[in-house]
Protein backbone atom coordinates (compact mmCIF):
# COMPACT_ATOMS: atom_id res chain seq x y z
CA UNK A 1 0.00 0.00 0.00
CA UNK A 2 1.17 3.36 -1.37
CA UNK A 3 2.56 5.29 2.37
CA UNK A 4 0.80 8.80 2.70
CA UNK A 5 2.53 11.87 1.92
CA UNK A 6 2.80 13.09 5.87
CA UNK A 7 4.79 9.39 6.04
CA UNK A 8 7.16 10.70 3.26
CA UNK A 9 7.86 14.04 3.84
CA UNK A 10 10.23 15.56 5.93
CA UNK A 11 9.30 16.31 9.16
CA UNK A 12 10.93 19.95 9.33
CA UNK A 13 8.98 20.54 6.14
CA UNK A 14 5.43 19.28 7.47
CA UNK A 15 6.55 21.63 10.36
CA UNK A 16 7.67 24.77 8.70
CA UNK A 17 5.54 28.11 8.33
CA UNK A 18 6.31 29.07 4.49
CA UNK A 19 7.35 32.18 2.83
CA UNK A 20 3.91 34.71 2.78
CA UNK A 21 3.81 34.81 -1.03
CA UNK A 22 3.05 38.20 -2.16
CA UNK A 23 -0.53 38.42 -4.63
CA UNK A 24 0.63 38.65 -8.57
CA UNK A 25 -0.47 42.31 -9.98
CA UNK A 26 -2.79 39.84 -12.42
CA UNK A 27 -4.45 38.55 -9.66
CA UNK A 28 -5.07 41.99 -7.99
CA UNK A 29 -6.40 43.26 -11.45
CA UNK A 30 -8.69 40.57 -11.33
CA UNK A 31 -10.32 40.88 -8.17
CA UNK A 32 -10.68 44.73 -8.21
CA UNK A 33 -11.69 44.99 -12.04
CA UNK A 34 -8.17 46.96 -13.09
CA UNK A 35 -6.13 46.55 -15.87
CA UNK A 36 -2.69 44.42 -14.94
CA UNK A 37 -0.31 47.37 -16.54
CA UNK A 38 -2.49 49.67 -13.83
CA UNK A 39 -1.28 48.01 -10.83
CA UNK A 40 1.78 49.46 -9.25
CA UNK A 41 3.93 47.05 -6.54
CA UNK A 42 4.51 49.21 -3.84
CA UNK A 43 5.16 46.20 -1.49
CA UNK A 44 8.06 44.54 -3.26
CA UNK A 45 10.96 47.27 -3.01
CA UNK A 46 11.49 46.50 -6.54
CA UNK A 47 13.32 49.78 -8.63
CA UNK A 48 10.81 51.45 -10.33
CA UNK A 49 13.42 51.95 -13.43
CA UNK A 50 15.15 49.60 -15.45
CA UNK A 51 18.38 48.77 -15.89
CA UNK A 52 20.73 50.77 -17.91
CA UNK A 53 22.24 48.37 -19.75
CA UNK A 54 19.26 46.21 -20.69
CA UNK A 55 18.86 46.74 -24.69
CA UNK A 56 21.94 46.42 -25.33
CA UNK A 57 22.72 43.02 -22.87
CA UNK A 58 19.66 41.49 -24.80
CA UNK A 59 20.96 42.29 -28.00
CA UNK A 60 24.36 41.05 -27.25
CA UNK A 61 22.85 37.68 -25.65
CA UNK A 62 20.69 37.05 -28.82
CA UNK A 63 23.82 37.23 -30.88
CA UNK A 64 25.14 34.82 -28.79
CA UNK A 65 22.53 32.31 -30.15
CA UNK A 66 23.52 29.57 -27.54
CA UNK A 67 20.08 29.03 -25.34
CA UNK A 68 20.40 25.14 -25.81
CA UNK A 69 23.96 25.17 -23.74
CA UNK A 70 24.99 25.13 -20.46
CA UNK A 71 26.31 28.70 -19.28
CA UNK A 72 30.11 29.08 -17.49
CA UNK A 73 29.26 27.09 -14.76
CA UNK A 74 31.97 28.94 -12.89
CA UNK A 75 30.63 32.42 -13.95
CA UNK A 76 34.36 33.61 -14.63
CA UNK A 77 32.68 36.96 -16.31
CA UNK A 78 31.27 37.65 -13.28
CA UNK A 79 33.26 36.99 -10.51
CA UNK A 80 35.93 39.23 -10.79
CA UNK A 81 33.28 42.04 -11.40
CA UNK A 82 31.88 41.65 -8.19
CA UNK A 83 34.89 41.57 -7.02
CA UNK A 84 36.05 44.86 -7.98
CA UNK A 85 32.52 46.71 -7.10
CA UNK A 86 33.11 45.28 -3.33
CA UNK A 87 37.09 45.89 -3.37
CA UNK A 88 38.03 42.17 -3.16
CA UNK A 89 39.37 39.44 -5.62
CA UNK A 90 37.57 37.35 -7.50
CA UNK A 91 38.37 34.51 -5.34
CA UNK A 92 36.48 35.81 -2.68
CA UNK A 93 32.93 35.30 -4.65
CA UNK A 94 30.33 33.43 -4.42
CA UNK A 95 27.49 33.46 -7.75
CA UNK A 96 24.09 32.83 -6.69
CA UNK A 97 20.28 32.89 -8.90
CA UNK A 98 19.14 35.95 -6.23
CA UNK A 99 20.07 36.38 -2.33
CA UNK A 100 17.59 34.05 -1.18
CA UNK A 101 19.49 30.92 -3.57
CA UNK A 102 22.98 32.31 -1.54
CA UNK A 103 21.21 32.28 1.91
CA UNK A 104 20.07 28.99 1.28
CA UNK A 105 23.62 27.82 0.19
CA UNK A 106 25.05 29.36 3.37
CA UNK A 107 22.71 27.44 5.74
CA UNK A 108 23.11 24.47 3.67
CA UNK A 109 26.88 24.42 4.25
CA UNK A 110 26.79 25.41 7.87
CA UNK A 111 23.69 24.18 9.51
CA UNK A 112 22.69 20.39 11.16
CA UNK A 113 19.78 19.71 12.14
CA UNK A 114 19.42 21.24 15.48
CA UNK A 115 21.69 24.09 15.14
CA UNK A 116 20.43 27.68 16.94
CA UNK A 117 20.96 30.78 14.78
CA UNK A 118 20.54 33.66 15.50
CA UNK A 119 18.23 37.36 13.66
CA UNK A 120 17.02 40.24 14.97
CA UNK A 121 13.21 40.79 14.87
CA UNK A 122 11.88 41.81 13.30
CA UNK A 123 13.88 40.79 10.57
CA UNK A 124 14.33 39.74 6.51
CA UNK A 125 11.08 36.26 7.00
CA UNK A 126 13.69 34.12 4.90
CA UNK A 127 16.69 33.45 7.70
CA UNK A 128 14.24 31.66 9.80
CA UNK A 129 12.70 29.86 6.74
CA UNK A 130 16.20 28.86 5.29
CA UNK A 131 16.90 28.21 8.74
CA UNK A 132 14.41 25.51 9.34
CA UNK A 133 14.42 23.82 6.02
CA UNK A 134 17.74 21.93 7.80
CA UNK A 135 16.20 21.52 11.48
CA UNK A 136 17.89 24.66 12.76
CA UNK A 137 16.72 26.41 15.80
CA UNK A 138 16.15 30.61 15.58
CA UNK A 139 16.51 32.88 18.43
CA UNK A 140 15.37 36.10 17.82
CA UNK A 141 16.71 38.97 19.42
CA UNK A 142 14.25 41.95 19.09
CA UNK A 143 15.69 45.17 18.11
CA UNK A 144 16.08 48.51 20.87
CA UNK A 145 13.40 50.56 20.89
CA UNK A 146 15.04 52.53 18.26
CA UNK A 147 14.68 50.25 15.77
CA UNK A 148 18.35 49.36 15.68
CA UNK A 149 19.88 46.14 16.65
CA UNK A 150 21.10 44.78 20.11
CA UNK A 151 24.24 44.19 19.16
CA UNK A 152 24.98 42.39 23.09
CA UNK A 153 21.68 40.46 23.31
CA UNK A 154 22.98 39.05 19.20
CA UNK A 155 26.42 38.26 20.88
CA UNK A 156 25.07 36.53 23.63
CA UNK A 157 22.48 34.78 21.77
CA UNK A 158 24.81 33.53 19.12
CA UNK A 159 27.55 32.00 22.09
CA UNK A 160 26.79 28.81 21.17
CA UNK A 161 25.01 29.08 17.64
CA UNK A 162 26.56 28.33 14.01
CA UNK A 163 24.86 31.24 11.92
CA UNK A 164 24.39 35.01 13.00
CA UNK A 165 21.74 36.60 10.42
CA UNK A 166 22.31 40.33 10.21
CA UNK A 167 20.25 41.98 7.61
CA UNK A 168 21.48 45.88 7.20
CA UNK A 169 19.84 48.23 6.19
CA UNK A 170 17.15 45.63 8.14
CA UNK A 171 13.90 45.01 6.64
CA UNK A 172 11.89 45.87 7.37
CA UNK A 173 11.88 48.56 9.45
CA UNK A 174 14.34 50.65 6.98
CA UNK A 175 17.25 51.60 9.07
CA UNK A 176 20.65 50.62 8.88
CA UNK A 177 23.46 49.94 12.05
CA UNK A 178 25.86 51.81 12.55
CA UNK A 179 29.44 50.86 11.41
CA UNK A 180 31.07 50.34 15.11
CA UNK A 181 27.86 48.14 15.74
CA UNK A 182 28.57 45.94 12.49
CA UNK A 183 32.48 45.71 12.86
CA UNK A 184 31.69 44.67 16.75
CA UNK A 185 29.40 41.70 15.53
CA UNK A 186 31.59 40.86 12.97
CA UNK A 187 34.75 40.96 15.37
CA UNK A 188 33.47 39.05 18.52
CA UNK A 189 30.82 36.44 16.95
CA UNK A 190 32.22 33.34 17.91
CA UNK A 191 30.08 32.07 14.93
CA UNK A 192 29.45 32.90 10.60
CA UNK A 193 28.10 36.44 10.82
CA UNK A 194 25.97 36.58 7.55
CA UNK A 195 25.80 40.29 6.59
CA UNK A 196 22.75 40.67 3.85
CA UNK A 197 23.58 43.87 2.15
CA UNK A 198 20.35 44.12 -0.19
CA UNK A 199 19.72 47.50 0.36
CA UNK A 200 23.36 48.75 1.20
CA UNK A 201 23.18 51.11 -2.12
CA UNK A 202 20.86 53.32 -0.56
CA UNK A 203 22.89 53.64 2.04
CA UNK A 204 25.91 54.64 1.15
CA UNK A 205 28.54 52.20 2.35
CA UNK A 206 29.57 48.28 3.16
CA UNK A 207 30.74 45.80 5.48
CA UNK A 208 32.51 44.18 2.36
CA UNK A 209 35.88 45.67 3.46
CA UNK A 210 35.66 43.67 6.59
CA UNK A 211 35.93 40.40 4.92
CA UNK A 212 39.75 40.74 4.93
CA UNK A 213 40.43 40.53 8.69
CA UNK A 214 37.29 38.25 9.62
CA UNK A 215 37.45 34.63 8.35
CA UNK A 216 33.94 34.47 9.58
CA UNK A 217 32.39 37.29 7.77
CA UNK A 218 30.36 36.28 4.90
CA UNK A 219 28.50 39.46 3.03
CA UNK A 220 25.16 38.73 0.91
CA UNK A 221 24.62 41.04 -1.98
CA UNK A 222 21.87 41.21 -4.46
CA UNK A 223 21.18 43.19 -7.99
CA UNK A 224 17.49 42.65 -7.42
CA UNK A 225 17.24 46.33 -5.66
CA UNK A 226 19.44 48.97 -6.94
CA UNK A 227 20.44 47.41 -9.99
CA UNK A 228 16.64 47.07 -11.55
CA UNK A 229 17.14 43.43 -11.64
CA UNK A 230 14.91 41.57 -9.48
CA UNK A 231 13.25 39.90 -12.26
CA UNK A 232 16.70 37.90 -13.35
CA UNK A 233 17.56 37.06 -10.03
CA UNK A 234 21.07 37.28 -9.35
CA UNK A 235 23.65 37.72 -6.32
CA UNK A 236 26.54 36.88 -5.02
CA UNK A 237 28.33 36.28 -1.60
CA UNK A 238 31.64 38.15 -0.35
CA UNK A 239 34.23 35.82 1.86
CA UNK A 240 37.68 34.69 2.81
CA UNK A 241 38.66 31.96 -0.18
CA UNK A 242 38.44 29.22 2.60
CA UNK A 243 34.60 30.16 2.91
CA UNK A 244 33.98 30.24 -0.94
CA UNK A 245 35.47 27.01 -1.37
CA UNK A 246 32.82 25.78 1.10
CA UNK A 247 29.91 27.56 -0.37
CA UNK A 248 30.72 26.34 -4.30
CA UNK A 249 30.63 22.41 -2.84
CA UNK A 250 27.20 23.56 -2.18
CA UNK A 251 26.30 26.13 -4.85
CA UNK A 252 24.34 24.41 -7.45
CA UNK A 253 25.41 24.53 -11.08
CA UNK A 254 23.98 26.42 -13.50
CA UNK A 255 20.81 28.39 -11.36
CA UNK A 256 22.52 31.62 -13.16
CA UNK A 257 21.17 31.50 -17.06
CA UNK A 258 23.35 33.36 -20.03
CA UNK A 259 20.92 36.33 -20.16
CA UNK A 260 21.00 37.08 -16.75
CA UNK A 261 24.75 36.65 -16.32
CA UNK A 262 25.10 38.99 -19.72
CA UNK A 263 23.29 41.62 -18.29
CA UNK A 264 24.71 41.40 -14.63
CA UNK A 265 27.60 42.08 -16.31
CA UNK A 266 27.07 44.60 -18.10
CA UNK A 267 25.33 46.54 -15.54
CA UNK A 268 28.48 45.94 -13.09
CA UNK A 269 30.08 47.64 -16.36
CA UNK A 270 28.01 50.58 -16.09
CA UNK A 271 27.80 51.83 -12.44
CA UNK A 272 26.85 54.99 -13.60
CA UNK A 273 23.23 54.06 -14.65
CA UNK A 274 23.09 51.93 -11.34
CA UNK A 275 24.39 55.29 -9.19
CA UNK A 276 21.65 57.26 -11.27
CA UNK A 277 18.35 55.48 -10.63
CA UNK A 278 19.62 55.35 -6.73
CA UNK A 279 20.24 58.60 -6.98
CA UNK A 280 16.78 59.35 -8.43
CA UNK A 281 15.23 57.21 -5.68
CA UNK A 282 17.06 59.00 -2.98
CA UNK A 283 15.24 62.07 -4.31
CA UNK A 284 11.91 60.84 -4.44
CA UNK A 285 12.16 58.86 -0.99
CA UNK A 286 12.56 62.70 0.87
CA UNK A 287 9.17 63.57 -1.00
CA UNK A 288 7.35 60.72 -0.40
CA UNK A 289 8.54 60.79 3.38
CA UNK A 290 6.93 64.88 3.35
CA UNK A 291 4.05 63.47 1.77
CA UNK A 292 2.88 60.45 3.86
CA UNK A 293 4.22 62.42 6.84
CA UNK A 294 1.37 65.46 6.13
CA UNK A 295 -1.25 62.48 5.15
CA UNK A 296 -1.24 61.79 8.81
CA UNK A 297 1.63 58.75 8.80
CA UNK A 298 4.27 58.11 11.25
CA UNK A 299 7.47 57.80 8.55
CA UNK A 300 10.18 55.80 9.99
CA UNK A 301 14.11 57.29 9.30
CA UNK A 302 14.82 55.08 6.12
CA UNK A 303 18.19 53.98 4.62
CA UNK A 304 16.86 52.19 1.59
CA UNK A 305 14.59 52.29 -1.18
CA UNK A 306 11.59 51.82 1.24
CA UNK A 307 9.77 53.22 4.31
CA UNK A 308 8.36 51.98 7.17
CA UNK A 309 4.85 53.88 8.21
CA UNK A 310 2.59 53.89 11.21
CA UNK A 311 -0.89 54.36 10.57
CA UNK A 312 -1.93 54.66 14.53
CA UNK A 313 -3.99 51.28 14.60
CA UNK A 314 -4.11 48.15 13.01
CA UNK A 315 -7.37 48.61 11.90
CA UNK A 316 -6.56 51.78 10.67
CA UNK A 317 -3.60 50.17 8.56
CA UNK A 318 -6.21 47.41 7.15
CA UNK A 319 -8.88 50.03 6.14
CA UNK A 320 -5.51 52.02 4.26
CA UNK A 321 -4.13 48.71 2.93
CA UNK A 322 -7.70 47.65 1.58
CA UNK A 323 -8.17 51.43 -0.02
CA UNK A 324 -4.90 51.09 -1.68
CA UNK A 325 -5.47 47.62 -3.42
CA UNK A 326 -8.81 48.46 -4.00
CA UNK A 327 -6.86 51.02 -6.41
CA UNK A 328 -4.46 49.21 -7.65
CA UNK A 329 -1.87 50.03 -5.22
CA UNK A 330 0.29 47.46 -3.47
CA UNK A 331 1.77 48.00 -0.61
CA UNK A 332 3.40 45.76 2.03
CA UNK A 333 0.55 45.17 5.00
CA UNK A 334 2.13 44.46 8.70
CA UNK A 335 -1.27 45.89 10.28
CA UNK A 336 -1.84 42.86 12.42
CA UNK A 337 2.48 42.26 12.51
CA UNK A 338 3.02 41.29 16.14
CA UNK A 339 6.15 43.63 16.73
CA UNK A 340 4.89 46.00 13.84
CA UNK A 341 1.05 46.55 14.51
CA UNK A 342 -0.58 49.17 12.45
CA UNK A 343 2.30 49.75 10.29
CA UNK A 344 2.30 49.29 6.35
CA UNK A 345 5.69 49.50 4.27
CA UNK A 346 5.77 51.26 1.08
CA UNK A 347 8.51 51.13 -1.31
CA UNK A 348 9.58 54.21 -3.15
CA UNK A 349 8.85 54.74 -6.83
CA UNK A 350 8.43 57.35 -9.64
CA UNK A 351 7.62 61.02 -8.70
CA UNK A 352 3.91 60.12 -10.71
CA UNK A 353 3.71 57.26 -8.92
CA UNK A 354 4.16 58.20 -5.50
CA UNK A 355 1.98 61.08 -6.05
CA UNK A 356 -0.79 58.92 -7.01
CA UNK A 357 0.02 56.98 -3.73
CA UNK A 358 -0.48 59.88 -1.95
CA UNK A 359 -3.40 61.37 -3.06
CA UNK A 360 -5.53 58.29 -2.73
CA UNK A 361 -3.95 58.26 0.79
CA UNK A 362 -5.53 61.65 1.26
CA UNK A 363 -8.44 60.48 -0.11
CA UNK A 364 -8.84 57.49 2.50
CA UNK A 365 -8.21 59.87 5.36
CA UNK A 366 -10.94 62.68 4.05
CA UNK A 367 -13.45 59.94 3.91
CA UNK A 368 -12.88 58.01 7.26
Amino acid sequence: MRRPLDQLARRTVLDLEPYSWELSSEAVAARHGLRVEDVLRFDLNTSPFPPGPWDAAMEGARREALPHEYFDTGYAELTPLFGAYCGVPGDHIVVGAGADEVLDIVAKTFLDNGDPTVTSDPSYAMYPIVTAQLGGLVRRVPLREDCGPDVAGLLAAARDAKILWFCNPNSPTSNSADPAEVERLVREAPCIVVIDEAYAEFAGWSAAPLVAANPNLVVVKTMSKAFSMAGMRLAWAVAQPAVVDLLNRVRPPNSVSRVTARLGAAALRDLDSMRANVRAVLAQRESLTDGLREAGARVYRSDTNFLLTAWGSPADARSLYGWLEARGMVVRNYADHPVLPGHLRITVRTAAQNARLVAAVDEWRSQK
